[in-house]
């Protein structure tokens, strides 16, 4: 196992068979981690890519944004949406491009895993502003990344990629363990090798190495961030937003997650989790709107 955990590892690292973050979305962390992010630098940035300008000014003038008037500049496309919530949509939009499968190449359905991942950036962003757990990164950008280590492994082994959903499938067991099966690794540890390749932040390299095993996070503001991701995949899942899950088992014990964010978050403590889930109901025809839109 250990030498296969270390063969792919090499793998990610040199980046054989995998893509480079595109240079637009690298240019937009960048400034981000300089704390530099405005209007003036990132238009210019965007406008060397026409059809991520056209996908910001179609997200700029969705319903989600509420405006009367149609929204023509990419300027005003900008300041609507929000430098924070523009830097994770720069991200994930490249990331997709760069590593969207066809689904001629596979009888496995990708656009459900985007359909899953935007999701879950987007029920993150919902959690964050309802939970009050704010912490030090765009939760859409931690969401929509969260399972990316599944498609790498795809990029690497097509056809081994396929045998975890299949076995999976029939032996009824998650993915996390049919992944360890057939690879011996696991999308957590792929997840974090890319993000760690790709130069993005730790945040998003530790939730993506521990959204499914929350023990293994010592520092406080990181395990808040981890059991928002977790919850807000437990949640897409539950509204049928799900990818490579052959049911939803709702009738399980409440997550992990739910328990560790109520003794950080008084809104959670108010209140149990299935009534949580009933008051957010009016809320999941707007995030499939924002998937609907996203998605590509």
């Amino acid at each position: 196992m250990q030498n296969n955990a270390q063969q792919y590892k090499e793998r990610i690292n040199s980046l054989i068979g995998l893509p480079t973050l595109p240079t637009i979305a690298m240019e937009i962390q960048n400034i981000m981690r300089e704390d530099k992010l405005s209007v003036v630098q990132t238009v210019p940035i965007i406008e060397q890519d026409p059809s991520l300008a056209l996908k910001i000014l179609k997200v700029a003038n969705s319903a989600y944004y509420g405006m009367k008037q149609k929204v023509n500049s990419l300027r005003q496309a900008v300041v609507i949406i929000g430098m924070r919530e523009l830097a994770g949509i720069v991200l994930g939009f490249s990331v997709l491009k760069s590593l969207s499968t066809s689904d001629d190449e596979t009888s496995l359905d990708w656009r459900k895993f985007w359909e899953h991942s935007i999701a879950v950036g987007h029920i993150a962003e919902l959690l964050n502003d309802e939970l009050g757990t704010h912490f030090n990164e765009s939760p859409y950008s931690l969401g929509l990344l969260h399972d990316i280590g599944q498609l790498v492994m795809y990029r690497l082994e097509p056809l081994k990629y396929e045998e975890v959903f299949k076995l999976s499938m029939s032996e009824n067991i998650s993915m996390i363990q049919a992944e360890a099966h057939v690879f011996g690794i696991t999308h957590q540890q792929a997840g974090k090798w890319i993000a760690e390749r790709w130069g993005l932040s730790e945040f998003v390299q530790a939730v993506n190495g521990n959204h499914h095993n929350l023990a293994g996070i010592e520092d406080d503001e990181l395990m808040l961030a981890a059991s928002l991701i977790q919850l807000s995949n437990y949640i897409a899942n539950h509204i049928r937003m799900n990818f490579g899950y052959r049911r939803l088992r709702m009738e399980d014990d409440i997550p992990e997650a739910w328990e560790l964010i109520q003794v950080r978050s008084v809104r959670a403590q108010a209140t149990n989790f299935n009534d949580f889930l009933l008051d957010l109901d009016e809320h999941w025809g707007a995030v499939r709107a924002m998937v609907k839109l996203l998605n590509m």
